[in-house]
């Protein structure tokens, strides 16, 4: 008997929804699988990156505002006028080192001199934006014991212990620097400390957001947060959660905290696997199937191939280079957004710490670490092009008489002017001035005849004339002057056509010592 298999038939019509079917569920697969294997890690690398990147720039920012207190504060500890002070509680002393306008030009809200036993012999509070008395108490040690430990321990040896960090006060928050007071060559007894307090405040934060390129305040309350998204500053977390919002807890000697800051983060949240924009263009895929799968490498697949192939290769470029911007699909192009942004504020960021770390911070110049890095890259291209170019050497003569007679900060003010008469000097774009270190300055002259070199110099030396910044304990004029040593380098002599920075420099520095030796107030200008 012949046995006949049934077999179950479908339409054309049901084979082609089928199909149609099987390609939208591929197709949609495959757009959420990518999205939710490559484009959100990926985008979740970047965020938690940058985000890393903020907090490292607002610890930065933070001990450059504690290191800011401590020079103040080491500045006025480590002085013969202080240290002798101390003994003789020198009444005018304290009318010419701590009336208002010193609370407001250096920054600071409180002045506390103590002795050796930690008993106050002077202070004063004042804030220096308000311009009201302030009363502080901190220093009662029977009712604040652990206050005792911003202290850091004596010695009677050569040096200035010191110790930065954040206290509680009556008045707030604030920032603190203690240096044990010395002479100016941080040499003495014992005498006791000095202490200096900044409240924290809005400028704080204002400031910090400026550096860090976000928004920072304070958070209150405290205890409203879990101690698992405390950031203790100064102190990198092994994993950074990606947040809108990261807090930084300031903390004191004890380890109590003192104050939170809330950072709020360029980018601190990833977008939702679906959206309003997937879930349309699903929606639209579903209606035009049929015509999207013969376009379908065109359209998603080549451009999906290329977007992640420069997001590759951006990893590695240091320039910024965006992303295009352009695709059909709105994912990509939002991916392509996001991720240009992210690379547009790490650049703008390293930028800023470029600035930050060639600038000197008090002359507004380039610093020494600047100055070299300038100077080797201007020196290959004089050598290979054939052009003389001239290093010179500029010392402020007898400037510690000038600082121990009329103190530190009259010296900052002494330097920058002397910075600006020296790099107003610098007419071509070529030409470098940098603060070398201390009191010494330096000077890159390209191309420079040798007569037009002395015509230079010799104006320097009269516009200090000019500017007459008077020193009292100077024996070479009644003003500020300068001596100079230059070296010219003239390629055609370079033996390899290649010379050492160090070299250069000892030749300036030699010959500005002879000007120095030959009176001081002039130059000398090598070869």
């Amino acid at each position: 008997m012949k046995n006949n298999v049934s077999m179950k038939t479908i339409t054309f019509k049901q084979l082609q929804l089928r199909l149609l079917l099987f390609l939208f569920v591929l197709f949609t697969s495959a757009v959420f699988s990518y999205r939710h294997f490559i484009e959100l890690p990926h985008l979740k690398q970047s965020i938690s990156k940058l985000s890393e990147r903020e907090l490292d720039t607002l610890t930065y920012g933070i001990k450059s505002k504690l290191d800011l207190l401590f020079r103040v504060n080491f500045d006025y500890a480590v002085w013969t006028s202080t240290y002798e002070f101390i003994r003789t509680l020198d009444q005018e002393y304290i009318e010419e080192n701590t009336v208002d306008n010193t609370f407001f030009s250096l920054g600071i809200d409180g002045i506390f001199y103590l002795d050796e036993n930690l008993k106050p012999i002077f202070t004063k509070g004042f804030h220096h934006t308000k311009r009201i008395d302030l009363k502080f108490s901190f220093y009662e040690f029977d009712k604040y014991p652990v206050n005792a430990m911003i202290f850091p321990e004596p010695i009677i040896s050569n040096g200035a212990p010191n110790k930065l960090g954040f206290i509680n006060t009556q008045h707030g928050p604030a920032m603190f620097s203690t240096t044990q007071i010395r002479d100016s060559h941080m040499n003495g007894e014992n005498r006791g400390y000095l202490v200096m307090i900044q409240l924290l405040e809005k400028p704080f934060t204002t400031d910090l957001s400026r550096i860090t390129l976000t928004e920072i305040n304070y958070q209150s309350p405290i205890n409203n947060i879990p101690d698992s998204d405390l950031i203790s500053w100064g102190v990198k977390p092994e994993q950074i959660t990606i947040s809108p919002f990261s807090y930084i807890v300031l903390e004191d000697a004890k380890g109590k905290a003192v104050s939170i800051l809330k950072m709020k983060h360029a980018i601190g949240k990833i977008p939702n696997l679906i959206n309003q924009q997937s879930v349309f263009f699903t929606a639209l895929i579903s209606v035009l199937i049929y015509l999207v799968y013969l376009v379908l490498v065109m359209t998603i697949i080549d451009p999906v191939k290329k977007l992640a192939k420069e997001i590759k290769e951006r990893e590695g470029i240091q320039k910024f280079c965006p992303l295009n911007e352009s695709f059909i699909v709105a994912e990509l192009a939002l991916v392509s957004q996001n991720v240009n942004k992210l690379m547009l504020t790490v650049q703008e960021q390293n930028k800023i710490l470029s600035e930050q770390a060639n600038t000197d911070p008090l002359t507004k110049i380039l610093n020494r670490r600047g100055l070299i890095n300038a100077l080797e890259i201007h020196k290959k291209l004089c050598i290979r092009n054939n052009i003389t170019f001239t290093v010179v050497m500029v010392d402020i003569d007898h400037f510690k008489a000038y600082n121990d007679a009329l103190g530190h900060i009259q010296g900052d003010v002494a330097l920058s002017a002397v910075a600006d008469i020296l790099n107003q000097e610098c007419h071509r774009s070529t030409d470098i001035c940098a603060r070398y270190g201390g009191e010494e300055f330096m000077l890159l002259l390209t191309g420079i005849s040798s007569e037009d070199l002395d015509k230079k110099l010799n104006h320097i030396i009269h516009k200090m004339q000019q500017l007459a910044i008077p020193h009292p304990d100077s024996p070479t004029a009644d003003y500020i002057t300068v001596s100079m040593g230059a070296v010219t380098i003239k390629p055609t002599e370079i033996v390899d056509f290649d010379i050492a920075l160090s070299a250069v420099f000892k030749i300036a520095d030699n010959a500005m010592y002879q000007a120095k030796h030959s009176g001081r107030n002039c130059f000398v200008v090598r070869e």
